[in-house]
């Protein structure tokens, strides 16, 4: 699937970039690192060009976030009994607003825009600290494809 979706993308340039950031950054189960990984070795480019990407990138990734995060705005007392954002939760109260920013490189960070909407984060606060949180992983992600002798 991931392989279909690489060849699909690859003719597109960078918009096979904005469209895998907009498809992790709604929450939709998809392997985002591993597409990025991919179509950054497949299309080299270099830091300058990396760094403008990587902010599309991030950009896109926002915009889409707040797909869950208005889902978790609309349906919080739906949504709070799942055990998995119960977790998320309890990690959101321990660390505050930031762990919006923290945690969009990892697994938790797409539970984390469920539960900034439930929280009723301030909208603007929420998308500068997800840009914040992912613009460096979307920027390391490039540069890594890009090392000679890389993974892929």
């Amino acid at each position: 699937m991931v392989a279909q979706f690489l060849d699909n993308i690859q003719g597109y340039s960078n918009l096979g970039f904005y469209l895998s950031m907009l498809l992790e950054g709604s929450s939709i189960p998809f392997p985002g690192m591993v597409v990025i990984l991919t179509l950054g070795n497949l299309m080299a480019s270099g830091i300058i060009e990396a760094f403008w990407l990587a902010l599309g990138m991030s950009l896109a990734y926002s915009l889409a976030s707040f797909i869950p995060y208005m889902i978790g705005l609309k349906f919080q007392s739906c949504l709070k009994e799942k055990s998995k954002l119960s977790k998320v939760q309890a990690w959101f109260r321990k660390y505050g607003e930031w762990s919006i920013c923290f945690s969009r490189p990892f697994g938790v960070g797409n539970y984390i825009s469920y539960v900034a909407g439930m929280s009723k984060v301030n909208p603007w606060r929420y998308g500068i600290l997800t840009f914040t949180g992912i613009f460096p992983w979307a920027y390391a992600m490039l540069i890594l494809a890009n090392i000679p002798g890389s993974l892929m």
